[in-house]
């Protein structure tokens, strides 16, 4: 058997640095060189899945990167982008890493938006392997270290048990057609359109109108440069039209919309949902008012059906995720529906709480007995 190579250029080849991010919610990612991932309640309870599946590379994808480099993915939604100097940049990394999850979004694979405090970096071990060196505070950078390492607790490995998955040749697709979208509409932020789409999801009204309403703006001065601007300077260019047409005092937002509207770029429903939105969140900018979950939604829609216009004759995949299946559910609603439970354990009781519990049984017995007789 030959010796390794121990020259420094072939341990660089073996060892690549990465930046490193996580698909939020977790997620595993399934490719076609593979082993399916198993994993059964002991091996949770006894802290033995397989740690080394969960590191195992899985693709690249292409991000619009110059060649040769690709955005890779590791099979537990661990993501890796290379250390350009384009990219050495907290900001500029964090809002590359939300551009690219952005065009999954848009293609109809859900995530969500990273912070700062998602950021890691790692490397890439014989192109086989995504490993991560540093500690990034995030929940779900937090998590994804505990499980790589074998430490999670079984509350927290349960998650390995029926994850959701996603086929790396759909993530590719969706990146795909979410880049194209991104590209139709250059004026378009992914990250603030990201950002307010994970707060409608987490239920961060305020959040999620603030960033969206950024979006609508992006939208709306892309539909009034190619819908009003350029049509009118071809058909009649008097002096001084341009500048006149770009004045945002003059032609403001919401006089923007109303033009686009009665020229027949934007139909009635989505005016009605522009109005709600900008309403509430002048209302938040200048009063501090919170928005309702109605106002925020609306926000949302109005971007999908702007999006709709700009991008006339490109799929939209977006349109078919339900954000229901994702989103927090609100705390105070009530539970209609069971649970089936598939596994359970047993929770420590605190002092006097056995005594409690037999108590509380005992008073509902005694009230379901006085409704049967009276």
């Amino acid at each position: 058997m030959s010796t390794p190579p121990t020259d420094p250029e072939s341990l660089a080849k073996r060892r690549v640095p990465c930046m490193v991010s996580f698909l939020n919610p977790f997620r595993l990612l399934n490719g076609s060189e593979l082993q399916p991932w198993t994993v059964t309640i002991e091996d949770v309870n006894s802290h033995s899945w397989d740690y080394t599946a969960l590191h195992e590379l899985v693709g690249g994808v292409d991000v619009g990167l110059p060649e040769p480099y690709n955005m890779v993915f590791s099979r537990d939604g661990c993501v890796a982008l290379p250390q350009l100097p384009r990219l050495r940049n907290d900001l500029e990394a964090v809002e590359f890493f939300n551009r690219c999850f952005a065009a999954m979004l848009l293609g109809g694979v859900y995530c969500e938006a990273i912070s700062l405090d998602g950021l890691d970096f790692g490397s890439i071990i014989d192109w086989k392997y995504i490993r991560v060196n540093t500690d990034a505070p995030a929940s779900a950078n937090r998590f994804h270290r505990s499980v790589r390492l074998r430490q999670a607790s079984p509350l927290e490995a349960i998650a390995l048990l029926d994850p959701r998955t996603t086929e790396l040749a759909d993530l590719r697709a969706a990146v795909t057609t979410g880049r194209a979208i991104l590209e139709a509409v250059p004026e378009l932020s992914g990250e603030f359109f990201l950002k307010g789409v994970t707060g409608v999801a987490r239920r961060d009204w305020g959040g999620a109108l603030g960033h969206l309403w950024i979006v609508i703006e992006q939208i709306t001065s892309s539909l009034w440069e190619h819908r009003i601007v350029k049509p009118a300077m071809a058909a009649d260019p008097i002096r001084g039209r341009v500048d006149q047409l770009a004045d945002t005092r003059t032609f403001s937002a919401a006089v923007r919309h109303e033009i686009l509207h009665q020229v027949g770029v934007l139909p009635r429903e989505t005016l009605t949902k522009l109005f709600d939105a900008r309403k509430a969140r002048n209302a938040l900018t200048h009063t501090g008012r919170h928005p309702t979950a109605v106002a925020a939604q609306n926000a949302y829609k109005a971007v999908t059906e702007l999006l709709r216009v700009a991008v006339s004759g490109l799929p939209l995949p977006l349109l078919n995720l339900d954000l229901a299946d994702h989103a927090l559910l609100d705390p105070f609603a009530s539970r209609t529906t069971g649970i089936s439970p598939t596994h359970w354990m047993e929770i420590p009781k605190l002092p006097g709480e056995v005594e409690l519990e037999r108590l509380e049984a005992k008073h509902r017995r005694s009230l379901t007995l006085r409704r049967r007789s009276s």
